[in-house]
């Protein structure tokens, strides 16, 4: 069966008379955007799967650290929805399920399947963060704190505000990475690129990072601000007790006594920043882009692992 196309997919629909919600967003986006002029990858890529019905596309599921993962994720929403259809689309669901099962056993990989009108691909999406001289974006005050929608479109051709339109011209031929990359990656991404010209922004993650000496690690993240925090309070409560760093030994029993009320602050208070034991951590705002082409979203790459 043959599939409509992605109009639109090379454009960027700008509209500056956005309603009042949209556009104190915009406009918190454009002070963030001098604030943080920086823009650095946020570590590997991640995979989701994505559905194409009636030539509309939306994201099933985000966060796989691998396409295996997400083929895994993929192989559960088909077995979940399969009873919602007809007789033969429900069966064709159960055989694709079964097939994905059997790429996560060493049988055939598959990043593209079909069922009678719906389409299903593995998509790769990459994060970035903005960066100023303190360090990373925070969260921002007009982030959602009850996560993101469900089901989210992918639509190049949706109107955005003049924010969101400027930083997916950003976006458009920029790699994640500054360091050297090893030679297939860097062609991977050049034909990336030329495939998929377009940009579409998705529902951001929230990160958890530790400042290092300027050097800023995560130690957790979550989908909304609030995720995170709770993630923090974890790391605190849970994590630092009992996963001392190599070489360092546990904390004392007046370290875990500082950690412990600042997680109980965490849980008080909200916040985006917090001091524990002379540790500084920060509630980053993690961007979420998919590249997308005539075809649709981009799949994964023949070079992504598939642990």
């Amino acid at each position: 069966m043959s599939f409509e196309g992605m109009p639109g997919h090379d454009l960027i629909n700008i509209v500056r008379d956005l309603e009042p919600v949209a556009a104190v967003r915009d406009q918190e986006a454009a002070e963030r955007r001098r604030a943080y002029p920086g823009l650095a990858g946020a570590g590997a890529a991640e995979f989701g799967c994505a559905e194409q019905a009636g030539g509309a596309w939306r994201i099933l599921s985000l966060g796989a650290p691998s396409p295996g993962a997400a083929r895994a994720a993929l192989a559960g929403h088909l077995r979940g929805a399969a009873g919602g259809h007809d007789p033969p689309e429900a069966a064709e669901m159960l055989r694709l399920a079964d097939a994905l099962a059997d790429g996560r056993r060493g049988g055939p990989d598959r990043n593209e399947c079909a069922a009678g009108p719906l389409r299903f691909r593995v998509v790769r999406v990459q994060g970035f963060a903005r960066f100023g001289d303190d360090g990373p974006e925070p969260a921002r005050v007009t982030d959602s704190e009850e996560g993101p929608p469900p089901d989210p479109r992918i639509d190049p051709a949706a109107p955005v505000g003049p924010s969101d339109a400027a930083l997916r011209r950003e976006l458009l031929g920029r790699a994640p990475h500054l360091e050297p990359v090893p030679e297939e990656e860097r062609r991977e991404a050049a034909a990336a690129i030329e495939a998929y010209p377009g940009v579409v922004l998705l529902p951001p993650y929230f990160s958890v990072m530790e400042d290092r000496d300027g050097l800023w690690r995560p130690v957790g993240r979550g989908g909304s601000p609030q995720e995170a925090r709770d993630a923090l309070a974890h790391y605190f409560r849970v994590l630092t007790p009992r996963d001392a760093p190599p070489g360092c030994p546990p904390p004392s029993p007046g370290e875990l006594a500082e950690y412990a009320r600042a997680a109980d602050r965490i849980d008080a208070d909200g916040g985006i920043e917090f001091m524990a034991c002379g540790r500084r951590f920060r509630i980053v705002r993690v961007i979420r882009m998919v590249r997308v082409g005539p075809d649709g979203p981009e799949p994964a790459r023949p070079s992504d692992e598939d642990g």
